[in-house]
């Protein structure tokens, strides 16, 4: 193609609506990367990704311009622009600039992996309403007058009125099956009562129904009388004298808009029936779980070889972090209640990957757990759970100034000194072994869980599977996900010693030791 020739191709008027178009999706894309952890400047939008946003959306302005420029024939001192080498120039800076921004956006989205592109596709989703309302507008405006054909004007009108008609109907009438995505996942958090936790495929109310001397007995996920029908995660607190050894049935109705007078609800959802037992016996077995960050298959594969069990340990580091509910929803609490099945108690320890997010902090109420650090009893086992927070200091950047984790920490450290001895045998979980990142408060805990009686620490955070002694406790980490292998746990407890058994999702045992308590 020789000179002229590229120059007609970059200023026709088909080339500048496309490239317009490409360089509009490409902002799109690059503000919806803006969770991304790969961002040049690392934190979110200073600096350097602030700039390069800015430059995409000057470039679309641009572009944006000379196609109205050129559609519409812009004259300038007696001659059009698009005849002039300022048009051009601009066209070609314009077309060159669109593809090296879309490349850049590209690799960042590739760069992202499994585990945070689908956080990027949400934040696209998050956003999508907002840029088709403004893009459509901006296409009614500058590109549809210039359409000749008139043909092509009336399916264009159609084909927006029926999109219009499509998206309102769903907005006012959704038209998916209302269902339970998942068995529930039955949280001990060391109170009196269990969580019983399940989600749902839309928004609507949750409860738990079982018999109890000779009476049915709903309960609701509700504040204070009001029941709560505007999430997809329904938590339920049970009384644990009433569900242990017993059978219960969850159910949900859909609500679609809630008034002040009345509301307009759906479908309801009931599931069957689920036995609930909670371990008693000397001998229990556990499965241990971490760091499955969003790798739900792999995990599932792992823990398929690891046989049956009495209970489940969630430590943690579910997904990059909690930006959106679906992520409490996908990683925890239908991953959780695929594992526990609604039949055995699950302990939850938070990870550093929980404590991100715009959801992060409304995690204590998905879950039912009014603390991350507690202690809970099981036969003839105490569980030590404690919270490691995050695991850099509060003023590192990635945090934005969101978190008080030093404080969290002293304070949770101060609550594990007031706890004595008993005669049962404790175990500690936390998701770091190093517990507090703060060398004084690491200190006063670990001579506090020695003081306890503590000899064994199972935790996460690192994606390893190890065994090894740390400031006088001997530390198990779980496994969790690394390279491409997901590697689970299970550890049976009895009065003799600790069993410490994993597996990785290609079904080869790589850790099967026996300790003496």
């Amino acid at each position: 193609m020789n000179t002229n020739k590229f120059v007609a191709f970059i200023t026709h008027k088909i080339t500048l609506i496309i490239v317009s178009l490409i360089s509009a999706f490409t902002s799109f894309f690059f503000y919806s990367c803006r969770a991304n952890y790969v961002f040049l400047d690392y934190t979110v939008f200073n600096g350097i990704s602030y700039l390069l946003l800015s430059l995409m959306i000057i470039n679309t302005l641009l572009l944006l311009f000379l196609y109205i420029a050129e559609a519409y024939g812009l004259k300038l001192k007696e001659r059009y622009f698009s005849e002039t080498k300022t048009f051009a120039a601009l066209s070609i800076i314009g077309f060159e600039l669109c593809i090296v921004f879309a490349i850049g956006v590209m690799v960042n989205m590739i760069v992202a992996g499994e585990e945070t592109f689908p956080v990027i596709m949400k934040m696209a989703a998050k956003n999508f309403p907002a840029f088709a309302a403004i893009a459509t507008i901006v296409f009614f405006i500058s590109v549809f007058p210039s359409l000749k054909n008139k043909t092509l004007k009336i399916v264009t009108v159609a084909s927006t009125a029926i999109c219009l008609f499509i998206v309102s109907l769903w907005v006012l009438a959704p038209v998916c099956n209302y269902k339970i995505t998942s068995a529930p996942l039955v949280i001990d958090s060391g109170e009196d009562y269990y969580s019983v936790v399940f989600a749902t495929n839309d928004e609507g109310t949750g409860y738990v129904e079982y018999e109890y001397e000779g009476e049915t007995v709903r309960l609701y996920d509700e504040a204070m009388g009001r029941i709560k029908g505007d999430s997809k995660i329904h938590t339920v607190k049970v009384p644990k004298q009433q569900l242990d050894g017993n059978t219960y049935r969850i159910g949900s109705k859909r609500v679609v808009e809630a008034y002040s007078y009345g509301s307009y609800t759906g479908k309801e959802a009931i599931s069957g029936e689920y036995t609930f037992n909670a371990p008693e016996g000397e001998t229990q077995q556990w499965l241990t779980v971490s760091d499955w960050h969003t790798r739900l298959d792999k995990a599932y594969d792992a823990l398929s070889y690891a046989g049956d069990y009495d209970g489940v340990i969630l430590l943690g580091d579910s997904a990059p972090g909690l930006m959106f509910e679906d992520e409490i929803k996908d990683y925890i609490v239908e991953f959780g209640g695929n594992i526990c099945k609604g039949s055995v108690p699950v302990v939850f320890i938070r990870g550093n990957h929980e404590t991100r997010g715009e959801y992060a902090a409304k995690l204590p109420d998905y879950l039912g757990m009014e603390s991350f650090y507690y202690t809970t009893s099981y036969g003839n086992f105490d569980f030590i759970v404690l919270d490691s927070g995050e695991d850099k200091v509060d003023s590192h950047p990635e945090y934005g100034g969101m978190v008080n984790y030093a404080e969290y920490r002293k304070n949770m450290t101060e609550w594990l000194e007031t706890l004595t001895p008993s005669d049962n045998i404790p175990i500690v979980f936390s998701h770091s072994n190093e517990i507090c990142i703060e060398e004084d408060l690491r200190n006063r805990a670990f001579a506090s869980l020695k003081n306890l009686g503590a000899k064994y620490i199972v935790s996460g955070h690192t994606h390893t599977n190890e065994f090894f002694e740390y400031n006088g406790l001997s530390v198990y980490l779980d496994g969790g996900h690394k390279n491409g292998v997901f590697i689970a746990s299970k550890i049976t407890l009895s009065a003799d010693g600790i069993l410490f058994q994993a597996w990785n999702n290609e079904g080869q045992k790589v850790f099967d030791n026996t300790y003496k308590f």
